[in-house]
């Protein structure tokens, strides 16, 4: 393989490595906060799909920073 493929490879490996940390915090945070149940019509985690039914229903978003 050239360096260009090693490169690739280790970027990709380190992408994913990345993400699953990434999980393991936002559970840690949740477990924190004991966000058990999440109640009612709540979009966490995915602001286009929060602004898509915020421009769907006319209403405003509510954004929470924790």
């Amino acid at each position: 393989m050239n360096i260009r493929a090693w490169m690739s490879v280790a970027m990709a490996a380190a992408c994913l490595s990345a993400a699953g940390a990434q999980d393991a915090a936002k559970e840690q945070l949740r477990v924190a906060l004991k966000d058990n149940e999440v109640k009612g019509d709540w979009i966490y985690d995915d602001l286009a799909a929060g602004m898509a039914a915020a421009k769907k229903t006319g209403k405003p978003m509510m954004i929470v920073f924790r």
